[in-house]
């Protein structure tokens, strides 16, 4: 199988963008694959899953069921920096969500496909 990593930076600001980065992720874990979602700037806020849950695009998609998904098959990691910068500590991480930094997305990136939202 491939590893594949999803990168977003858009919040609940851009619900299409942020729907869409989960949809395609939730995809790839399912088929099997390594699956990772790495969220900096604005959708680290997307962690808080009562914001999450009201994420929706126009199409009628939903984020919060491809996140569960994610949570269960794949890995959702958070930028250190852009969480601290917004006030949310690993302690306020949902299950299956760890906070990682940039050297370990660019060490993803090395042997995956990358797709940015």
């Amino acid at each position: 199988m491939k590893k594949f990593l999803f990168v977003l930076s858009r919040g609940p600001e851009d619900s299409t963008r942020a729907v869409r980065c989960f949809q395609f992720a939730k995809i790839a874990a399912e088929k099997g694959h390594d699956t990772t979602v790495f969220l900096v700037d604005d959708a680290v806020y997307l962690a808080n899953l009562g914001m999450a849950e009201r994420v929706k695009c126009p199409t009628g998609d939903e984020l919060l069921p491809y996140m569960k998904v994610m949570q269960e098959k794949g890995k959702i990691l958070v930028c250190k920096p852009c969480a601290a910068t917004r006030m949310i500590g690993e302690d306020d991480l949902p299950a299956g969500f760890s906070i990682s930094t940039g050297v370990t997305l660019i060490e993803l990136a090395e042997d995956a496909q990358v797709f940015s939202f």
